[in-house]
């Protein structure tokens, strides 16, 4: 154990390693807790695994759950009409009906079109890889990130990476 030493740094004491000159000052962050999750996925399974994650890491206060991308559509259209507030976008990317990539799409454009201050960030969720091509649709979809539902059995291991994702897509 390494003794700590108090540093002023911008008119302010700090607590800083004296090895390596890390800041140890505890931050306490209170992340804000999000209104609304919108979580589309053909998988009913996998909507319950990913809605309890969220649910009980205290993240979100409503998860709204759809099978498909017309569905979920029409539910995030039904929100922005009414002006109720969606922080996130959870899309399975190969869904029936309409794909998470064309619901991610459409979602971009509605966004454009009712003049919104502010991009709904969005998950691609899929067992396939984000390769060049994917990463394209990323970009144009803004603010975006992927997560690759995994092969594991694991649901401790997959709750953090989903977590860890949802909150490094909500910082950026």
């Amino acid at each position: 154990m390494v003794d700590p030493v108090i540093m002023i740094t911008g008119g302010e004491e700090r607590i800083h390693c004296t090895q390596c000159g890390l800041d140890l000052t505890r931050k306490e962050f209170k992340k804000k807790v999000m209104d609304r999750l919108l979580l589309s996925d053909d998988s009913s399974i996998v909507r319950k695994q990913v809605a309890e994650i969220c649910a009980n890491s205290g993240i979100v206060k409503d998860i709204v759950e759809s099978e498909d991308g017309r569905v979920f559509l029409s539910q995030l259209s039904d929100l922005l009409k009414n002006k109720a507030p969606v922080d996130l976008i959870i899309l399975d990317v190969n869904m029936p009906i309409i794909t998470g990539i064309d619901a991610a799409r459409t979602v971009r454009a509605l966004e454009n079109g009712l003049k919104l201050a502010q991009k709904i960030p969005i998950i691609f969720f899929s067992v396939v890889k984000c390769d060049e091509n994917f990463k394209r649709i990323m970009n144009i979809t803004k603010p975006s990130a992927y997560l690759n539902k995994g092969n594991s059995a694991d649901r401790e291991q997959f709750g953090k990476r989903l977590l860890d994702v949802i909150d490094r897509l909500r910082t950026a």
